[in-house]
């Protein structure tokens, strides 16, 4: 095989771990008689595998490589689950082996054989033109996924950074944590306590946050508009829709503010700081102020008492330019 030919392979092996589950799952297990099956680790119910939607228990399974026919038995023509836990399930795990066993009352075990299916085609079987034309789409999303954030000359690298990875849900709130698995003593926010932390929680929409994203409103004199979602504090141009300049300067506002709210956040938690709306919004100025006026033309120079009185006076395109 050439070297061209491996590149290839190289490349799409690539491209699937990117996507993640997405292009395993498409290669299922149909269950027989259950025992060329791990009970774990392949997909055979559902729509991945065990260890992922049951992740406590699967931290409590004793033997993780054991097959379907050795966790399943069939009682009076009902699949109930034959468990060997390290030690037995509490807290959340107790709901998941609930779930579980749930799900196990419609797996039918029988004394044919285990076989394959191929979910993207409608036969169950595999065809190298079929997988040719996943791996196209998976390249293709991949590439969109990259794209998906526009750089922006006005913020720093980790700026940017911070905000790719807001939008691709890769930032450690509680409720992410808990996906994967980590046991904390509440998924609540930590900042108002009432709700479930989620990305779009912490940024934008806890009641806590709210009122920075007003005043920012405000200091911007964009009172016209609302963010109340993450792509409306990461993505969108609301407010200068017919402006590019006006519109860069007024995002990196935007994203600077996510990064300091999340600092903030971070600095409750960790090390006990008192939550302070009035410091917040004076470091999402002076720090936007920083950062914005240093990556501006020089012939353009921002005025700090200006910028603090009306930012959006330096949105024009008369007054910045891109270069």
């Amino acid at each position: 095989m050439g070297r061209t030919i491996w590149k290839e392979i190289i490349k799409a092996g690539k491209v699937a771990d990117n996507i993640g589950t997405s292009f395993t799952s498409s290669i299922t297990k149909r269950i027989g008689n259950g025992t060329s099956i791990s009970f774990w680790h392949d997909i055979w119910v559902g729509s991945e595998c065990l260890k992922s939607t049951f992740h406590r228990l699967f931290m409590l399974e004793s033997r993780k490589d054991v097959t379907v026919a050795e966790r399943i038995l069939n009682v009076n023509s009902t699949s109930i689950g034959n468990w060997d836990w390290s030690r037995p399930p509490s807290g959340r795990a107790i709901d998941e082996l609930t779930e579980l066993n749930n799900l196990l009352i419609s797996v039918n075990i029988s004394d044919r054989p285990d076989s394959w299916k191929f979910s993207l085609d409608a036969s169950g079987i595999y065809t190298t033109s079929t997988m040719s034309n996943l791996i196209n789409k998976l390249k293709y999303d991949t590439n969109s996924r990259n794209l998906s954030l526009p750089k922006n000359k006005y913020v720093p690298q980790k700026i940017y950074i911070f905000s790719w990875r807001v939008i691709q849900q890769k930032i450690p709130v509680r409720s992410e944590l808990d996906k994967k698995g980590i046991d904390l003593h509440t998924i609540l926010c930590p900042l108002c306590e009432h709700h479930f932390e989620t990305i779009e929680h912490a940024l934008v929409n806890c009641q806590k946050i709210t009122s920075i994203w007003t005043q920012l409103l405000d200091w911007w004199n964009q009172n016209n508009i609302r963010i109340s979602n993450i792509n409306e504090a990461i993505i969108s141009d609301q407010g200068f829709t017919h402006n590019p300049i006006g519109s860069s300067i007024w995002q990196a506002t935007k994203w600077i503010a996510c990064y300091i709210i999340w600092k903030h956040r971070n600095l409750k938690i960790f090390s006990g700081k008192i939550w302070n709306p009035a410091a917040i919004i004076s470091e999402i100025q002076s720090q936007s102020f920083s950062w914005i006026s240093n990556r501006s033309r020089k012939k353009t120079p921002i005025e700090w008492h200006q910028w603090l009185l009306n930012p959006s006076f330096y949105a024009s395109p008369n007054r910045m330019g891109i270069g």
